[in-house]
């Protein structure tokens, strides 16, 4: 359940990354985009040149009142998860947004899967022994079901596949 090492992704690979601009700009309705929210850290580990990810809102979790992104554009900050959760149901967000992700890292992944709005987990699996420092919980399947698999993909020499895990108990 490794997600990264020394700030960055332990692996290259394409595929994953052309997935998960996919699926994160990917909307139903036209005007509508998708919010993407992470940690200090994962904002800061996106190279320059693609942050803020382009086509969705980029809403960063910091406990740190020095933290300045010179306003940019498509960026809002908020010092906590519910905020940030709590922010985007609320106008003018809640009129724009279609679908609310959580990228990272492990410490936001750690409380986005304990909260009950949380209804679906998409996580590439790598079948690889990849050294990390950073990981998230395993998916607790007593709540998340397995709904989706694709077949595994082989790319730079690392096998892995996309799985999604849908919510199953009723609250």
């Amino acid at each position: 359940m490794g997600i990264g090492k020394d700030g960055k992704l332990p692996w290259k690979l394409p595929s994953d990354m052309k997935f998960f601009k996919e699926l994160t700009m990917g909307t139903s309705e036209p005007g509508k985009k998708n919010a993407v929210i992470m940690g200090r850290k994962t904002w800061e580990s996106i190279p320059s040149e693609y942050r803020p990810l382009a086509g969705r809102l980029n809403v960063v979790l910091t406990r740190s009142g020095s933290f300045d992104i010179a306003t940019a554009e498509n960026v809002l900050i908020c010092g906590s998860m519910s905020s940030a959760v709590e922010l985007l149901a609320s106008s003018p967000y809640c009129l724009s947004i279609e679908k609310v992700f959580v990228i990272g890292g492990g410490e936001i992944y750690r409380e986005a899967l304990n909260a009950p709005q949380c209804d679906t987990i998409h996580i590439t699996e790598i079948d690889a022994s990849i050294e990390c420092d950073t990981f998230i919980p395993m998916v607790d399947t007593s709540v998340f079901q397995p709904w989706y698999s694709s077949f595994p993909v082989v790319e730079n020499n690392t096998r892995f596949a996309f799985t999604t895990y849908v919510r199953s108990e009723c609250k």
